[in-house]
């Protein structure tokens, strides 16, 4: 073992060793953050078994961003204290980092989940589709139409923050079944009551109960979602089909996947049953 440990490398060596460039070698030792161990008699430089260990250091804080400065400070005199307040603070900047990178995922997980839904689907068309159960999140406050825009999107964005969430959310608005049964949804100028909803498993989420739904994906502007509506209706009296729960409005990546309005995609879905009307 220590004939090992006594081994030496040459610059071109140790770089292969360690899998960085000679380059980084070179500049390192130019800065005076990491140089080699000694020089040979015929003047070539050196590196040891030994420095590995504070090479690994340098690269891994170096990753974090932590300025050479600081490095070189730390390396002209280190101390178990001055070690551990560094790997604190750089622990802790890493664990930041870490939830960024999740948040980033997540986002470009959904956006593959969603793109790969929106190319799939039929327009005007509705179909039934067994779902399984699954969490819903509702906001606790009603959404109110009569606010301006501006409002409305301060509210829905201070919904998925109480969530956690900062990337794109599944989720959307959803509206009581007495909306669609009064028929309040196929009339575009209705201010309807309704809730912001996200498919999340949260502490208040409730359950999205299991079963047949009706789904219609509508490519339009939100003004012309009355004409989804009244194509809902029609396929579910034409089916003998009643709504079971609540209509759920989910807007797939709108402002990001179209530069029109009129090319946004929306889905709606609802619970069905067979009807038992003679």
């Amino acid at each position: 073992m220590k004939n090992n440990l006594e081994k030496t490398f040459s610059t071109g060596e140790f770089a292969k060793l360690l899998e960085v460039s000679k380059d980084t070698l070179l500049y390192y030792d130019k800065i005076d953050l990491f140089k080699p161990a000694g020089t040979l008699a015929n003047g070539y430089r050196y590196y040891t078994f030994d420095q590995i260990d504070q090479f690994m250091a340098i690269q891994s804080l170096r990753a974090v961003d932590l300025p050479i400065k600081r490095l070189k400070t730390y390396f002209d005199a280190p101390t178990l204290q001055s070690l551990r307040e560094l790997a604190e603070e750089q622990h802790k900047k890493v664990k930041m980092e870490i939830e960024k990178l999740k948040d980033i995922q997540q986002f470009l997980k959904q956006t593959v989940v969603l793109t790969m839904e929106m190319e799939s689907a039929s327009f005007g068309e509705v179909f039934i589709k067994s779902l399984p159960a699954e969490p819903v999140v509702y906001s606790v406050d009603q959404v109110d139409w009569n606010k301006s825009d501006e409002e409305t999107m301060e509210q829905s964005n201070s919904f998925f923050k109480t969530l956690g969430l900062k990337s794109i959310a599944a989720g959307g608005d959803v509206y009581p079944k007495e909306a669609f049964l009064r028929g309040d949804l196929m009339h575009a100028e209705m201010e309807v009551p309704s809730y912001f909803f996200c498919h999340a498993d949260a502490p208040l989420a409730k359950i999205k109960p299991a079963g047949d739904y009706a789904i219609l994906y509508h490519q339009g502007t939100y003004e012309s979602l009355n004409t989804a509506y009244q194509i809902l209706r029609t396929f579910l009296e034409t089916k003998q089909l009643e709504i079971d729960g609540d209509i759920y409005e989910e807007y797939l990546l709108h402002s990001i996947a179209a530069k029109e309005e009129e090319h946004y995609i929306t889905k709606i879905s609802v619970k069905v049953k067979e009807s038992h009307l003679e």
